[in-house]
C-alpha cells in the first residue's frame, strides 16, 4: 500500500489545536513527512519516556496517531481527514457513525461543489463514507475532551474540524453537531492577524444583533469560554441559489444602510484613511519571493496611485456598515431572507454598495472564472434594479465614485497582504489581473465620458 505523505504544517496545526506550546515529536520510520521548513521538532524511531511532548506517530501507511506523553493505552477516537488538491488537510471528521455534518463547513455555492456534496452524502448513506477519507487520525481521547471542554462543547455533541486556508489569516473552525444537525461553530485563530479578525467578528455581531432586521439574518454569539465564543448556525432548512445579486441581497443592504448610514467627505471617511495607509506602505522597496509578477505588481500600484489622484476628496459620500467579504460562499438565501456569516472583515464607515461590488468581483472571477468584462456587465445589470435606484437617490450615492473607492480600498489591501504571504493561491493572480483591467477601464472612462 502506498504511504500517504503528511505535511509538517498540518502536524504543527494539530499540535497547536490539541496541545499548544508542547514540543512536536515525529515518529516517521517510513519518511512520510513532507514540507519541512524549519527544525523546531524532533525525529525519533519509537516512543520515548518524555511526558511533555506531542507525539505524531506516522508508522503506518494510511493513518497516524497523535498523543501527549507516552500513555498510548489511553482510549482513542478515530477521525477521517480529507485533503486539499495539494495534499494538505482540509477537513477532519469523526468516522464512527454515518454523519455528513462536516459538510456544514462547506458552502456548496458552485455546481462542482454541489455535485461533490450530493456524492458525499450518498456515499455516507450507503455506508461508504470512510472511503472518501484521504487517511485516518487516531486521536487520544483526553486530547479530544480537552478541546471540547475549552470550546464549550457538551458530551453529547461531536466536532468536525476545518483546518482553514493557508496564509496570515488562517484559523481552525470547529463545527459542533449532533448527528447531522449542526448547532454552531467555534473559530480558533492561528496567527495574530486571524486573532484580530475573529475578535472583530465577535464584537461586530454583538452590536448588529441589537437590531431587528427585516431581511438580513446573522449568527448569534455565546459568552466566551476559555477565550472562545460559539457562533450559531444560520443555515436555513430550505435554500435557494444566492450566486447572483437579487432583490433579497439589495434589501439586506438596505437593512444595514438604515441602521448605520452616515455622510462625510471622502477624505474624512475610514475607508480613505485605510487607502492612504495601504498606498503609503506600497511605496517601500518590495521584495517579491512568492511567485508574484513584479511587472504586474508595479503596474497595479501605478494604476492605484493614478486613480487615487483623480478622486474628489472633498465630495460628500454615503457610508454604512460593510460586511467586508460579502460573497456567495459566506451566505445562504431563502425566499424571504439572506443569512450572512463570516463577519471578520466587517467595518463601519465604508462607502455604500461596497458589499455588492465585492460580491460581483469575487463571484465572477473566483466562482465563474470570467474576466472584467463579465464583472462590468453584472454590475450594470444590478444597477438597473428599482431598489438600487431608490437607494441611490435616497442616499445621494455616486455609484461610479463608490466603485472607484472600492477598487482602491480592496486592491491596495489585498496586494499588501499578498506581498507578505509565503505562498499564494492561484486565485490571487486572477484578482490582480482583474483589478488592473478594472482600474484601466475606470481611468479610460473618465477620459471619454459617455
Amino acid at each position: 500500500m502506498p504511504r500517504i505523505p503528511i505535511f509538517l504544517s498540518d502536524l504543527c496545526l494539530l499540535r497547536d489545536l490539541f496541545a499548544p506550546n508542547l514540543r512536536l515529536v515525529v515518529i516517521d520510520p517510513h519518511e512520510r513527512l513532507t514540507g519541512i521548513v524549519h527544525n523546531n521538532f524532533d525525529f525519533i524511531d519509537q516512543f520515548k519516556s518524555e511526558k511533555e511532548a506531542f507525539y505524531a506517530d506516522l508508522s503506518h501507511s494510511n493513518l497516524f496517531g497523535i498523543v501527549v506523553g507516552t500513555d498510548i493505552k489511553d482510549s482513542i477516537s478515530p477521525f477521517g481527514y480529507i485533503n486539499n488538491p495539494d495534499g494538505t488537510m482540509r477537513w477532519i471528521f469523526p468516522t464512527d457513525g454515518s454523519s455528513t455534518a462536516y459538510l456544514s463547513l462547506y458552502n456548496s455555492a458552485t455546481l462542482k461543489a454541489k455535485i461533490y456534496t450530493v456524492i458525499t452524502r450518498m456515499a455516507w448513506h450507503l455506508g461508504q463514507g470512510k472511503r472518501l477519507a484521504s487517511g485516518i487520525i487516531r486521536v487520544q481521547q483526553k486530547l479530544l475532551n480537552q478541546v471540547k471542554q475549552h470550546c464549550n462543547v457538551t458530551n453529547s455533541e461531536d466536532i468536525s474540524i476545518f483546518t482553514g486556508t493557508r496564509g496570515e489569516t488562517r484559523k481552525v473552525v470547529l463545527e459542533i453537531h449532533q448527528g447531522n444537525q449542526t448547532s454552531g461553530f467555534v473559530k480558533i485563530p492561528i496567527t495574530e492577524i486571524s486573532t484580530a479578525l475573529v475578535t472583530n467578528e465577535i464584537e461586530m455581531l454583538k452590536e448588529l444583533n441589537k437590531y431587528d432586521f427585516t431581511t438580513l439574518s446573522l449568527p448569534t454569539v455565546s459568552k466566551k469560554i476559555h477565550g472562545h465564543a460559539r457562533l450559531s448556525n444560520v443555515k436555513p432548512s430550505i435554500i435557494i441559489s444566492a450566486d447572483r445579486i437579487t432583490a433579497i441581497h439589495i434589501r439586506a443592504m438596505a437593512d444595514l444602510f438604515a441602521i448605520s448610514h452616515d455622510r462625510k467627505s471622502v477624505e474624512s471617511s475610514n475607508a480613505w484613511k485605510t487607502i492612504q495607509d495601504n498606498l503609503e506602505w506600497l511605496k517601500r522597496d518590495l521584495l517579491l519571493s512568492n511567485g508574484l509578477d513584479p511587472k504586474k505588481i508595479n503596474s497595479l500600484i501605478k494604476l492605484l496611485r493614478k486613480l487615487y489622484n483623480t478622486i474628489p476628496t472633498i465630495e460628500k459620500i454615503s457610508l454604512s456598515v460593510s460586511h467586508g467579504d460579502f460573497t456567495p460562499w459566506n451566505m445562504y438565501c431563502n425566499e424571504q431572507r439572506l443569512f450572512v456569516y463570516d463577519w471578520e472583515m466587517a467595518r463601519n464607515g465604508i462607502p455604500m454598495f461596497f458589499d455588492l461590488f465585492h460580491f460581483t468581483y469575487q463571484s465572477c472571477i473566483l466562482q465563474q472564472r470570467k474576466n472584467y468584462n463579465a464583472v462590468n456587465e453584472s454590475i450594470n445589470s444590478w444597477k438597473q434594479q428599482p431598489l438600487v435606484q431608490q437607494l441611490t437617490q435616497k442616499y445621494s450615492i455616486n455609484l461610479v465614485l463608490h466603485e472607484q473607492l472600492y477598487l482602491l480600498f480592496t486592491a491596495s489591501h489585498y496586494v499588501r497582504q499578498y506581498i507578505g504571504e509565503k505562498e499564494l493561491l492561484m486565485q490571487s493572480h486572477w484578482m490582480i489581473d482583474t483589478w488592473i483591467s478594472a482600474i484601466e477601464h475606470s481611468l479610460e472612462s473618465m477620459k471619454n465620458p459617455t
